[in-house]
């Protein structure tokens, strides 16, 4: 005798219209952040950007920061991803209503309103302080993160001058070798078949000096990039010097502190080592080292830490690596806050709190990266970068919320 099977038609139709609502668990993730977006996250400063009547209705704001914030928080960054999952992944159609912006409408939202969306940050940070941060015990740590961005158009201070200086000459070249070229075509044909081929056109010479010429400006900018960084930074370190100075010998003179920096700032060459990516849009990022010892393009992406819940309390991205020694000897009056934090740091007392930094801090790098494929920075420019680094912090916190005890209420 066969054995018997429950029933089983795929073509069924059925009587009623499929329930999204039903088919989500009711301690699913993707409820918590419906009911977190809908109740609780002021919206104010993304719907005020909406002023033009004209045109098609946008999508609801609502919709599009369920979208990101689920999809950051569960690894889904990408436009066209998230684009996917609103055809055939249940948790996405749950909170898109069943509606399916496409990935050209979620990345503008994303661009548009990425300053706003980093705002979310903050929120996260105010929900969190309901039961969870106490501001104790708060670590300071960073985490190398690649940007959108080749580290093979990155070019030394050194190869940028020696660069320049060879397409110069290339340019000159090319001018001088086009214009007989000319000349020699008014006369006869066949000099240009010899150069060109029976099939070259005198078209091709200029065409590569334009493009010559053209690499040559973007080399003269990144180059321009370096001196500018460079005088900017030694005006800086004069100008704090002649601070110190004036501090240890109770005068206080303006025009001097400007004097000193201004004098650094005319003297100081880049170091050859000094780097800028000179094809790439995104002049910011710097080629950094790894905790595995590669070289990569990017940013320090950094992040204060509670110890007690391990919830960000700051984030932030950076392209500084060197922090300034502690001063010697005695500590004057007019340290600065971070001096005097270096100076504690090496105390034993200091020491023996900095030696939890990374029983602290990593874990939430490691979370961020797991959990939220936090590794990697998709927006390009300095401002793009602080604002997609905020956004997955911003749902590390919503997802250590989500497990504390008192805030289930939001998922209903």
């Amino acid at each position: 005798m066969d054995k018997r099977f429950r029933a089983f038609d795929p073509h069924q139709v059925l009587l009623l219209p499929l329930s999204l609502d039903a088919c989500l668990p009711q301690d699913h993730l993707a409820r918590f952040v419906a009911g977190l977006v809908d109740k609780v996250l002021d919206l104010g400063q993304v719907r005020a950007d909406y002023t033009d009547e004209r045109g098609y209705p946008p999508y609801d704001p609502r919709l599009m920061l369920r979208l990101l914030i689920y999809g950051y928080t569960t690894r889904v960054r990408s436009s066209r991803a998230i684009e996917q999952r609103c055809a055939d992944d249940i948790a996405f159609r749950f909170l898109a209503a069943d509606q399916a912006p496409g990935f050209r409408s979620i990345s503008r939202f994303r661009r548009r309103h990425l300053d706003a969306i980093a705002a979310l940050f903050t929120q996260s940070l105010h929900l969190a302080q309901l039961g969870m941060v106490k501001m104790g015990r708060i670590v300071l740590d960073g985490t190398k993160l690649e940007v959108n961005a080749s580290k093979h158009k990155a070019m030394s201070y050194g190869r940028l001058v020696d660069k320049e200086e060879r397409i110069e000459a290339d340019v000159a070249a090319l001018e001088a070798k086009a214009a007989a070229l000319l000349a020699a075509a008014e006369a006869t044909d066949e000099a240009e078949d010899q150069e060109f081929g029976i099939d070259g056109k005198d078209t091709d010479l200029p065409a590569e000096r334009d493009r010559r010429e053209k690499r040559l400006a973007r080399l003269q900018a990144a180059r321009a990039q370096i001196e500018v960084e460079a005088a900017d930074k030694a005006r800086a370190h004069a100008e704090d010097k002649e601070r110190r100075r004036q501090g240890r010998a109770s005068a206080d003179d303006d025009q001097a502190v400007t004097d000193a920096g201004e004098a650094a700032a005319a003297k100081t060459r880049p170091t050859p080592k000094s780097q800028a990516n000179f094809t790439d849009p995104d002049p910011d990022s710097r080629i950094m080292k790894n905790s595995d010892g590669a070289y990569i393009q990017a940013y320090d992406a950094q992040a204060v830490v509670d110890a007690e819940h391990q919830v960000s309390t700051a984030a932030d991205v950076t392209t500084n690596e060197q922090v300034p020694p502690a001063p010697g000897g005695r500590l004057p009056a007019s340290a600065t806050l971070k001096e005097r934090m270096a100076r504690k740091l090496l105390t034993k007392p200091g020491k023996a709190a900095c030696s939890r930094r990374k029983a602290i801090v990593e874990p939430v790098f490691g979370q961020m990266t797991t959990c939220q494929n936090g590794d990697r920075l998709l927006p390009r420019g300095e401002d793009g970068a602080r604002g997609e680094w905020r956004l997955p912090a911003a749902c590390h916190n919503l997802r250590k919320i989500v497990r504390h005890a008192g805030f289930t209420a939001l998922a209903g």
